[in-house]
């Protein structure tokens, strides 16, 4: 399976803990990986079709704890639709609403169902996933929703379920401000959620034969959310219901579905 992982806090953080951890899962999901943060310079995406685990780049990233944001969307990837191939490499973003879209997909969909009713958004690549994403921005910027509002959420939450009948649908995306995350209605493979609050203990990552002490942390204020397709550490992670839509915002939880 993909794995996916999102991180949304109300600082500044860095991906190391999750990354290490979604990197050891990356044996078993060999075509390619990617992330994508928000920071001062605006959208920052780096992704690679080859495996994680015999990426320079990505054992560069990890060691180099250069990316800090307050939010980051990053996807490992097993292909099932689509060679492996840079443009096939999630995740995906597109401009819209004056703000870049970043997303990410597990599963695998019948996208011939799928509706386009505005024209602006097309798939680079070959994957059932950017068609997700450009069916997803479609009825977004047709409809005028803008995810700012309660209301918003509930529609989302609805055309989500809708495309999900069309198949298995994990994702979590973001517009930069909000980082959403949907569980497939089926329960397809998994999505677990956790919340931080620094002062952080000792964690031991899965897989990994390190122990990681966050206590370092200086803000004792920071505050936030990660979500992943298995749960990274050995703390109490809550799964994500069956069909369930999660909003996150500034390290909060602002929305979650029935």
């Amino acid at each position: 399976m993909c794995e996916l992982l999102g991180l949304c806090f109300n600082t500044e953080v860095s991906v190391h803990l999750a990354f290490s951890g979604l990197k050891a899962a990356a044996m078993e999901n060999p075509d390619g990986w990617g992330v994508a943060w928000y920071d001062e310079y605006g959208t920052q995406i780096v992704k690679e079709s080859r495996p994680a685990y015999r990426s320079r780049l990505a054992q560069n990233f990890q060691e180099s704890l250069g990316a800090r944001s307050r939010i980051f969307v990053s996807h490992i990837r097993r292909a099932t639709a689509g060679r492996v191939g840079y443009t096939n490499t999630h995740p995906f973003y597109r401009r819209f609403d004056e703000k870049t879209w970043v997303f990410a997909h597990n599963g695998t969909m019948d996208t011939s169902q799928l509706s386009f009713p505005s024209s602006k958004f097309t798939p680079i690549g070959e994957t059932d996933s950017e068609l997700i994403f450009c069916s997803l921005l479609s009825w977004l910027s047709h409809r005028g929703i803008q995810l700012a509002a309660r209301d918003d959420f509930i529609l989302l939450h609805e055309k989500l379920r809708e495309i999900n009948r069309l198949g298995e649908l994990n994702l979590i995306f973001s517009d930069g401000r909000h980082l959403c995350a949907y569980h497939d209605r089926s329960g397809h493979v998994g999505l677990h959620f956790l919340p931080r609050q620094a002062p952080y203990k000792v964690v031991k990552l899965r897989g990994q034969y390190l122990t990681i002490n966050l206590a370092e942390v200086v803000n004792p204020e920071e505050r936030g959310y990660i979500v992943a397709s298995e749960p990274l550490s050995n703390e109490n992670w809550n799964r994500v219901k069956p069909g369930q839509l999660m909003i996150f915002s500034e390290g909060n939880s602002i929305f979650t579905s029935e």
